[in-house]
């Protein structure tokens, strides 16, 4: 964990590959792991659910007490959930989950409509909210998009009774980043997420909460917090930073990237994003269930294995591959996992990405607002994302165009549609909706940064 790690990782994973190959020994806060570095043997470990367990409870040192009891990953691998779980006991929560979010993931399903308008409404939201009526100025896209719009939506989703404010977003930062406030910050989630299960069994409404309560074989309260818990970090991290790294190269120029925005194909620019930058970049231990032979080492049974999505989007092979396609489109990228523990959201989530980004670029131009080098990359083991992301936006001209079909109630897609929108946030600039608005107002008035 060096600033040379938060600013420039795929130098350091070039650097392991050409001293070790395809697997290196490497350090994680003082416990001895094996980092996978190449795309096929990354893929080999993820998708073999019988020779490469999650559940902590393979892990030989901490089994032996050679992991100290302060570790700081143990708060994100503390918990339960169908993520860090083998066998039957991750294959029947995994059934209820996915169960769970199809109507919000199936295009065909009137809850992924009502979910899709939404998106699109928060999005206009912010940025006419950012942009407060002028035609140029000054953003965060971290703090004023890219944070508040996962919590927005995630806020619907599970059916919160009302806006849980920034709280609960900074505690998932805390968490993942894996400093010393992040064992608290996991057990504040969870709390909120379990009293969330328990409020539901009598509020009950269309929302995931409610159809997580209603799985067969039943979750308990309890297990349906830790659930709501894991998809609440992972989609906010994995959206948040998604928004903000498809912005980014755009900006800096990635050919394929800046192809697809021009055209008009935003999933497509997400999914070259993936590739190029995937926001979650190194997995949760994993642990050979016996002695394997992987790259150019020998593993024990009950190693700490870390499977890198980054470093195996940075594997020579797959970037060759890659290059002989480059005219296609590519789905073979790793950055929502694959095998059993895949991305249970990952059509969620993509929808998400895919209509902020668009319609980012859809209202406004932007130019950077720090040269790339000098952008604050967080320093964690898991994600790659910006703490801040300072842009200089102009507006665009507004087009006289007809909304989208069937729009939700309350709905923005244009300007015209879009006056409402901008009457309502100005009305109410006096009296915030929310500790989330509040925060947002906060940042508005900062100005140029």
């Amino acid at each position: 964990m060096t600033r040379e790690f938060e600013t420039r990782p795929a130098q350091v994973y070039e650097r392991l590959r050409n001293r070790y190959g395809q697997v290196a020994p490497v350090d994680v806060f003082g416990a001895r792991a094996w980092l996978i570095l190449g795309f096929n043997e990354v893929r080999e470990v993820m998708r073999d659910e019988s020779h490469w367990k999650k559940d902590m409870e393979n892990w030989r040192a901490l089994r032996e007490g050679r992991v100290a009891s302060d570790w700081p990953l143990m708060a994100s691998q503390g918990f339960g959930h169908m993520l860090l779980r083998d066998d039957e006991r991750h294959k029947t929560t995994r059934q209820a989950v996915d169960m769970a979010l199809k109507p919000f993931q199936d295009p065909g399903e009137p809850q992924a409509f009502a979910l899709n308008q939404a998106v699109s409404q928060h999005m206009d939201e912010l940025i006419t909210f950012f942009a407060e009526g002028a035609t140029s100025g000054w953003v965060d896209l971290c703090a004023q998009v890219a944070r508040p719009l996962p919590l927005m939506v995630l806020n619907r989703l599970f059916g919160f009774p009302v806006e849980q404010g920034d709280d609960i977003f900074m505690d998932s930062w805390r968490m993942v980043d894996a400093g010393p406030d992040a064992a608290p910050a996991a057990e504040r989630l969870v709390k909120a997420t379990t009293e969330l299960a328990a409020y539901k069994q009598s509020h009950p409404g269309d929302d995931l909460t409610t159809r997580l309560l209603a799985a067969d074989p039943p979750l308990s309260v309890e297990q349906v917090g830790i659930e709501l818990y894991a998809i609440l970090v992972i989609m906010s991290e994995l959206v948040g930073h998604s928004i903000t790294n498809s912005v980014l190269e755009v900006l800096t120029g990635n050919s394929g990237v800046r192809t697809s925005l021009t055209t008009g194909h935003a999933d497509e620019l997400v999914n070259r994003v993936h590739i190029a930058s995937p926001p979650w970049t190194n997995c949760t231990f994993r642990f050979p269930v016996a002695d394997t032979d992987l790259g150019n080492f020998r593993l024990a049974a009950g190693d700490a294995v870390m499977a890198s999505i980054a470093a195996a989007h940075g594997d020579p092979q797959f970037l060759s591959a890659m290059d002989h396609e480059a005219s296609k489109s590519s789905r073979a990228h790793l950055a929502w996992g694959t095998g059993v523990h895949a991305c249970p959201g990952r059509g969620l989530a993509d929808m998400m990405v895919t209509t902020a980004v668009s319609r980012l670029f859809e209202r406004c131009d932007f130019e950077l607002g720090l040269s790339v080098d000098q952008l604050p990359w967080r320093s964690s083991t898991y994600v790659r994302g910006l703490r801040s992301f300072p842009v200089r936006f102009r507006m665009r001209e507004a087009k006289n165009t007809t909304a989208r079909s069937a729009p939700a109630a309350g709905a923005a897609d244009d300007s015209t549609a879009l006056e409402p929108v901008a009457a309502a946030i100005s009305a109410e600039q006096d009296r915030p909706r929310s500790a989330l608005w509040r925060f947002l107002a906060s940042l508005r008035r900062g100005g140029q940064p």
